[in-house]
């Protein structure tokens, strides 16, 4: 049994571990992934196949199977730490804090060189089930999309569940979101291209804030860059059933972030926690949404852009068809992840190059 005192060495030891291991030769990798699950004929890409098998042997504390719960915060901290070192060295950061509505809450500004003040910039919710997560797992992923997209990325930290449940999370977001936009000129930021993202449960964040701006109740994003985004609580798609088990998050541990979030199931589909049932559509800014081929959100989210794109949002959707949930996380490690990364910055920096038109007020 390892100590408590041992286990971040066991962490450092497993992330240094997967760094290396998936710089190795394709044929070595094949061998180490063994044998390809298909689905629909469809196999998970070779570096997905390896964290397929290596995340079974990770000792990392589980909560959902009755793990501690500050364990599993601490050991995904210093692990997405590791995964995002060295990304994007010249990337300058600052860490401040906001005004939450419960409280000051942590945040931390991107801002890559040579990027004009003011200038674009995008306001991020890191994902984590709206349990786990923090601006340090997120760190790689801010750093190469504002180097990548050219932009301020401002890193949002929100109250979490179980201590804060179900709408803390919403209503931090909506309240961030006004915050930088009001205080734009302190973060170098020009307020008419002013983005929102997230991946994951930061994803549903970004997309409350988006349809929150649609009614009216805060100045409208001007762009929407949506990563896996969690858009249903009561997940009774497909890819849940497809996905459930083995395909890096597990049907049974989503579904204890989503009860540690959202207590009543009479609010599952309550606009705030599942944005796929939320009709403030008219106003939504041109949007972004990536999902992953072998991920149980997939379904959910493709269900969220066809409805945007149904209301003549301007829409962009990109499945990555070989990747597992999450890519967000893995940029510093897995060079597919990366590339996922790479490509939604891509349309990221088209997106906010449309300039003050973007942000127009409703």
């Amino acid at each position: 049994m390892l100590n408590g005192l041992s286990r971040p060495l066991l962490v450092r030891a497993v992330m240094t571990g997967l760094r290396l291991l998936l710089r190795l030769p394709s044929p070595v990798l094949r061998a180490l992934a063994g044998h390809p699950v298909v689905v629909d004929g469809r196999q998970p890409v070779l570096s997905a196949r390896v964290l397929m098998r290596v995340s079974r042997l990770a000792p990392f504390d589980a909560p959902h199977q009755n793990g501690s719960l500050a364990r599993a915060r601490l050991e995904l901290n210093l692990a997405g730490a590791l995964a995002g070192a060295g990304i994007c060295r010249g990337v300058r950061t600052r860490d401040s804090s906001w005004p939450g509505p419960g409280g000051p809450l942590p945040l931390r500004l991107y801002e890559p060189a040579g990027v004009p003040a003011p200038g674009p910039a995008i306001v991020y919710f890191h994902g984590g089930g709206f349990v786990l997560g923090s601006l340090d797992t997120h760190e790689g992923a801010c750093r190469l999309l504002a180097e990548e997209a050219g932009v301020r990325v401002v890193s949002i930290g929100y109250r979490l569940a179980p201590e804060h449940p179900f709408p803390a999370a919403a209503s931090d977001a909506v309240a961030a979101f006004a915050f930088v936009h009001a205080h734009a000129a302190d973060f170098g930021v020009a307020p008419s291209r002013l983005a929102v993202g997230g991946d994951s449960s930061g994803g549903n964040l970004a997309a409350v804030v988006a349809h929150a701006a649609a009614r009216g109740e805060l100045p409208r994003p001007a762009f929407s860059l949506l990563l896996t985004p969690a858009t249903d609580a009561l997940g009774e798609s497909a890819s849940h059933r497809q996905f459930g088990s083995g395909f890096r998050l597990d049907r049974d541990e989503w579904a204890w972030y989503r009860d540690q979030y959202v207590r009543d199931p009479a609010l599952y589909t309550d606009p705030r926690a599942s944005v796929l049932y939320d009709d403030a559509l008219d106003g939504l800014p041109p949007t972004y949404v990536a999902t992953c081929g072998f991920d149980l959100l997939r379904d959910e989210g493709e269900a969220y852009a066809l409805r945007l794109a149904s209301a003549g949002v301007p829409l962009v959707h990109r499945r990555h068809e070989g990747q597992l949930h999450g890519f967000a996380n893995r940029v510093g490690i897995d060079p597919d992840a990366r590339a996922a990364m790479v490509h939604a910055a891509g349309v990221l920096r088209a997106g906010l190059a449309l300039g003050p038109a973007a942000g127009h007020h409703p």
